[in-house]
Formats: C-alpha cells, sequence, structure tokens
C-alpha cells in the first residue's frame, strides 16, 4: 500500500486560495494553515478546485461558493495536483503518484516554485466533480503534470519529461486510446492551456533571459511569442472565456500580479484584488468570478 511520512519540519511557504467576485468581494476559501495553490475554476462560476494540504500528501479540494465547504477529492495515501475543469464542467483532470509503489509527495517538502520533486512519477487522471469515476490517462514512469483540456473535451494537452527535453509540452487523447506525442519541434514549455476556439494552445516558455507566454497551433508546431507581452516574467496563461485575453501572472509591475493580455496585440492591463499586494495563477469563469492563489513566507 502506498504511504506518506509527515515531516516534522514546517512547511517552507503557505499559500491560499481567494475568490474574487465581480462587485470587488474578495474570499479566501482554503483554510490557512498550509499549502492550497494552482486553483481553476468551475466554467459556471460555481465552484473552485484546488491541490494541497497542511501537512502529508497533496490532495485535490474543491470549494462550493454558496456553502464555502472544503471538500476532498482524492484519498490522504497518494499526492495529486493540478486538478483543472474541463470545459464545459463535467471532468476534472489532474497529476498523481497513485499509481506507483513509491511514498507520496509531502506538502513539508514542497518549494514555492510549484514543482514536483525532480524524481516523482506522476500520471494523469480524470474524475467526475465529486470524486468518483476516476480514470487513468498516462502511463510509465514518467512526470506527467500540468493538464488541461481541450475546448471539444477530446485531446489533453501536459507538460511531461518524456524525450529528451524537460519541460515540454505533449499531448494525448483524453481517453487514453493511443500514445502522447510531442507538441513542440524543439524546446520546451510549461502550464499550457487551449484557446477558446481550440485551434491554439498557449504556454510559457524561456525567450532570452525572460519567461514570455507564446502560442503553437493545437497539433503542435512552431512556437510564436506573444509580441504584447514584452516585460518582466509572465507565467500561467489561461484563456479568458470571451476569447479576446488571456489571464496571467507576471512581474511586469514589479511584484507577480494579475494581467489581462489581449490577444489583438493591444498592451496588457494589470488587475488588482483589493487588498491584495502580490498575486499568481488567475482563471476567470463565464460570470466574471475570478480565483487565484498567494504566497507568503513563513
Amino acid at each position: 500500500m502506498k504511504s506518506f511520512k509527515t515531516k516534522p519540519s514546517k512547511l517552507k511557504f503557505y499559500a491560499d486560495v481567494y475568490v474574487w467576485f465581480p462587485n470587488g468581494r474578495i474570499q479566501k476559501v482554503s483554510p490557512g494553515d498550509g499549502i492550497y495553490y494552482q486553483p481553476c475554476i468551475h466554467p459556471e462560476g460555481t465552484h473552485v478546485v484546488f491541490s494541497g494540504n497542511s501537512l502529508g500528501a497533496p490532495r485535490v479540494w474543491k470549494v462550493d461558493f454558496k456553502t464555502y465547504k472544503l471538500l476532498p477529492l482524492t484519498p490522504l495515501n497518494s499526492g495529486a495536483r493540478h486538478p483543472v475543469f474541463s470545459w464545459d464542467g463535467k471532468r476534472i483532470i489532474f497529476s498523481s503518484d497513485r499509481s506507483y509503489d513509491q511514498d507520496a509527495e509531502c506538502v513539508e517538502d514542497m518549494d514555492d516554485n510549484g514543482l514536483p520533486p525532480s524524481d516523482h512519477i506522476l500520471n494523469l487522471f480524470t474524475m467526475d466533480p465529486d470524486g468518483n469515476n476516476v480514470k487513468q490517462i498516462t502511463t510509465g514512469s514518467f512526470q506527467d503534470q500540468r493538464p488541461c483540456i481541450s475546448p471539444d473535451g477530446k485531446n489533453v494537452a501536459f507538460v511531461s519529461n518524456r524525450g529528451n527535453f524537460f519541460p515540454s509540452l505533449w499531448v494525448v487523447p483524453i481517453d487514453g486510446s493511443t500514445k502522447p506525442r510531442p507538441l513542440l519541434k524543439k524546446g520546451g514549455g510549461y502550464r499550457p492551456w487551449y484557446s477558446v476556439d481550440g485551434k491554439s494552445i498557449f504556454f510559457f516558455t524561456i525567450i532570452g533571459k525572460r519567461h514570455q507566454i507564446c502560442r503553437i497551433p493545437a497539433n503542435g508546431g512552431e512556437l510564436v511569442p506573444l509580441a504584447n507581452d514584452d516585460v518582466g516574467r509572465s507565467h500561467g496563461p489561461f484563456a479568458d472565456p470571451s476569447g479576446e485575453c488571456l489571464l496571467m501572472h507576471s512581474t511586469r509591475g514589479g511584484k507577480y500580479g494579475i494581467w489581462e493580455l489581449p490577444l489583438n496585440g493591444d498592451p496588457p492591463h494589470v488587475l488588482h484584488p483589493p487588498g491584495i499586494e502580490s498575486a499568481t495563477h488567475p482563471t476567470r469563469s463565464k460570470n466574471g468570478i475570478i480565483t487565484f492563489d498567494v504566497v507568503r513566507s513563513v
């Protein structure tokens, strides 16, 4: 049976998930006692999922905006990361170490760079929004992480150490019917997300000495940097439901903050959640609710 070892040392950092409503109200939805981050909002703005824990293995959690009840969707004895909703909200995809005989990852060992341990095996799984009907998508002793589902629900783009370059982008049918194939002809990338029309995949990679948002065709090919992401380090592109812009977190203004990156090439626009100095990993629903996380030092 898989196990995890609770570390006697304290956490290296803390993080919490917040919800920002269109009327300006900010609501913290994580407990405040550990590392809870990398949220994804339900497309209709009814729930948010995220990963983390106060100690032991990180789990996937869901919070309903009506009750604010914290509901675990994955078990105690395995680690789980990077949950995101499908575009219709009917499935959640995530990465987990549950398939291999290895100690589960512990939040006590997490670094604030957001990356799993380099030698940790992770595969991709889907589940219903209540945590049931879990299905495995990828297999093998790889580190598959940061998945996202295409708008038509047929494919999954993700980050993996498969091949000769890490991190790099791969794609696999959501039913796992064929083996994953690489998306980039050369180089690497991280945190993919499909465009609203499903024709492109956005991600970030290193261009010169910067982390810059780029796009490639959904079937793969040559990357194209987004020219209006021209300053700072930019991460976590998320396609706004309007199809007009991406949300990202960037150091354009100094500290990491939430920015809208217009897809027509106009200059980026900063978003300031009331009372929040620095924020990362924004996502936005059709009704304008934004989720994000805030990392704080020990």
